[in-house]
């Protein structure tokens, strides 16, 4: 035991240092470079100039296609709120929030900023409690899981085509032991499972389940929004393929969509996950039978469309709020760090990342006290 926990001491360490980051951006050009590389090397550009060149007599399609996309946008933004109830922050507080921390980890080489920012955001501008505002966003993250199961197990079902070995397969395998770790802990609690108990992804679950309990129809609400937005990402796909000359269904191009992101949020790739995610949709849309130029184009115009606007909400908020507040090392330390203080007996703020695998758990026994009073 003893020495599991000086592993796991020294592991934490490095993850917290300049090299692991350095490592990570290397390998982020590396493979974003080979997966771009990938997409491109055998392209017949000029089948590809031919479609772009066609877009303008298709053009209601692409604007079609907004529509569902704003929409998923705000009902992913609505997933969280409703974890928040009886909070200060506002419903359109949340979506920016929420959109500044998707827009900024674009921005970045190395995409791990999403969460700590939406967290420092939401604390400090709009005074959420860090307990709430902890467990709800680690909450709304498992109804992404749990969506994202659901329509990779769709897919399976339903496109015979993507039951071989693909992405889909993986992602769903990977994706569904998960979900029943995450049910098994959130049924029996962390100790039933030896491995969750170490791990702090696991850790965070069962605190945010325990403290969001008392709310089963908010966390089904969340679920049922975090579903809905993806089958709008569906339809969006699929009026864009009609844009670009090939058709899909809406179940296959939500498919390919989910897919696509997770591959982008698991594999390295370069900021606004250029190379990853154009790799992921042509690669799938190649299994469904697409030609490579046709599935290319697809997915360079659907990543403008979904990359876009909260890069351009993240750049607004950054002329706001300035650089500073929000990408500061320590700013999710400064946040919670006289909070932690009487925890951890120091006056000291703890180490960035040891501040998230504690925070949660003494969030989660605050807010409780809170409710109980």
């Amino acid at each position: 035991m003893e020495r599991r926990l000086i592993i796991q001491g020294h592991l934490e360490r490095f993850i917290a240092s300049g090299l692991f980051r350095r490592l990570q951006l290397v390998l982020s050009i590396v493979v974003g470079g080979g997966l771009v590389w990938l997409v491109t090397r055998s392209l017949n550009w000029s089948e590809v100039a031919a479609t772009i060149r066609g877009f303008p007599d298709r053009m209601e399609y692409v604007l079609l296609a907004i529509v569902p996309l704003l929409v998923s946008g705000v009902l992913r933004a609505a997933r969280w709120h409703l974890l928040m109830p009886g909070e200060r922050a506002s419903f359109w507080q949340v979506y920016v929030t929420q959109n500044t921390g998707i827009g900024i980890n674009n921005l970045l080489p190395v995409r791990m900023m999403s969460e700590p920012v939406q967290l420092i955001l939401i604390t400090r501008r709009y005074k959420t409690p860090f307990s709430t505002a902890l467990a709800s966003l680690v909450a709304g993250n498992v109804m992404d899981i749990f969506a994202t199961v659901l329509l990779m197990g769709l897919g399976l079902v339903f496109v015979s085509s993507l039951r071989g070995a693909s992405i889909q397969l993986a992602g769903f395998v990977i994706l569904a032991v998960v979900t029943i770790v995450v049910l098994v802990v959130a049924a029996r609690g962390i100790g039933s499972i030896p491995v969750a108990r170490d791990a702090r992804f696991f850790q965070q679950i069962s605190t945010a389940v325990g403290v969001l309990r008392e709310h089963p129809l908010r966390l089904a609400a969340s679920f049922g929004a975090t579903t809905l937005s993806w089958g709008l990402m569906g339809i969006a796909g699929w009026l864009l393929a009609q844009g670009v000359g090939f058709d899909a269904n809406v179940l296959t191009m939500a498919v390919v969509l989910v897919t696509a992101a997770f591959f982008t949020s698991a594999a390295p790739s370069l900021p606004a996950g250029v190379g990853a995610y154009h790799w992921a949709v042509v690669y799938t849309l190649g299994l469904l039978g697409v030609g490579q130029e046709q599935a290319t184009t697809f997915a360079f115009m659907m990543h403008l469309l979904v990359f876009v606007p909260p890069t351009a909400i993240a750049l607004y908020m950054l002329s706001r709020v300035g650089a500073g507040m929000l990408l500061k090392r320590n700013g999710l330390v400064e946040a919670e760090a006289g909070r932690t203080a009487s925890v951890n007996g120091s006056g000291h703020p703890p180490a960035p990342v040891a501040v998230e695998a504690r925070a949660l758990p003494d969030a989660g026994r605050r807010l409780a006290d809170d409710r109980r009073v």
